[in-house]
């Protein structure tokens, strides 16, 4: 096994760049015989899940699948917080219990995860943070791992409370600057979960948008599912998206501008990987056909339809004015709509007019 030294000083250095605890978590991980870790920080802000790469998508999977709100390894883990140690799955369930409960027998034990180790530690300012360590190869081999955990606890408590406090800090600053312009923003990270918002993007929970446990969730259900399979491309965190927010009543209301974090951002934001802000539609000037290309990726001919459209040209108006047919207009609108992510003329209209 790596020498403890070493792992140490990996911890310390996440610690103090946050962004290196997911592979910090999985060096670990390997070293004890585990599949990979979780960092989850509970505070009044929520609940914020940072995870090694191997452990990510098991993780996702099991917070969308919406397991979280009937999860017995955490209760009972957090009934024993003063236990100063980690605690295995075994140490926490029956062995009838491992068998039966559905949380293991319907998802963790089907996906060779039902064996784990864990640990509470009280963080800065009342967070409660969770070191976890995932899909160990059966319940003995997490058992036998619990001595050389407890070697490095100290070391993780001690760089998760430094991280949180260096995390809200950065945010705090930045939030203040879009406070002070009344800007609607929000901070994301690589899978959609709101990490804080500003003030002004208070107003719009629940009325468009929804902090929900996995991800940032729409209100109108085609904008979330077009928001949800965005976080799944790689090109999301190159070009950024717009999407149009309908309210309960499908009117559109704004558009929300997803804004990759570039190199000098996560520097100072480890975790967040967008920028989420929310734009009114009352702008008096509207963003020419060469904005529009590189924005949507439309044709010039595409973009030259977008821009009479959010002007308030009829598609006769345009066919007069660009010398075309009804059916040339029609396609070129279809292929838009598909481009944009809207249905219909005025959503499109919005969006334009969204961008300040």
């Amino acid at each position: 096994m790596q020498e403890l030294d070493g792992l140490i000083g990996a911890i310390y250095e996440a610690g103090a760049l946050p962004e290196l605890w997911g592979e910090m978590l999985d060096t670990v991980s390997s070293q004890v015989g585990a599949l990979g870790g979780n960092l989850i920080v509970s505070s009044s802000a929520g609940l914020t899940i940072t995870s090694s790469p191997f452990a990510a998508e098991i993780t996702r999977d099991f917070a969308e699948a919406g397991w979280n709100a009937q999860n017995t390894r955490v209760d009972r883990l957090l009934a024993r917080a003063n236990h100063p140690g980690f605690l295995t799955d075994a140490d926490l369930h029956t062995s009838e219990e491992l068998a039966s409960l559905p949380i293991y027998k319907e998802f963790l034990t089907p996906r060779g995860a039902d064996a784990g180790a864990a640990t509470v530690i009280t963080g800065a300012n009342h967070d409660g943070i969770v070191i976890a360590f995932e899909a160990f190869t059966d319940h003995e081999t997490s058992q036998k791992a619990v001595p050389i955990l407890n070697r490095l606890r100290p070391h993780f408590a001690r760089a998760a409370v430094l991280s949180s406090r260096a995390q809200r800090e950065r945010a705090a600053i930045f939030l203040e600057a879009f406070n002070a312009i009344a800007t609607p923003v929000g901070l994301l990270d690589v899978r959609g979960k709101l990490l804080a918002t500003s003030d002004a993007f208070v107003p719009l929970l629940d009325d468009l948008v929804v902090d929900g446990i996995a991800r940032m969730r729409l209100i109108d259900t085609d904008a979330d599912k077009h928001l949800a399979e965005l976080l799944q491309t790689a090109s999301l965190q190159k070009t950024g998206a717009s999407i149009v927010l309908r309210n309960e009543r499908k009117l559109g209301t704004a558009v929300l501008h997803l804004i990759p974090t570039r190199r000098q951002a996560r520097d100072l934001f480890s975790k967040v990987a967008y920028f989420a802000v929310v734009a009114r539609p009352d702008n008096s000037s509207l963003p020419n056909a060469d904005i529009l290309s590189a924005l949507f990726d439309l044709t010039p001919a595409e973009a030259t339809v977008t821009r009479g459209i959010a002007m308030g040209q009829s598609t006769a108006d345009l066919v007069r004015e660009l010398e075309v047919t009804q059916e040339t207009i029609k396609s070129h609108l279809k292929k838009i709509f598909a481009k944009t992510a809207t249905h219909r003329q005025s959503d499109l209209a919005l969006l334009v007019a969204g961008f300040r």
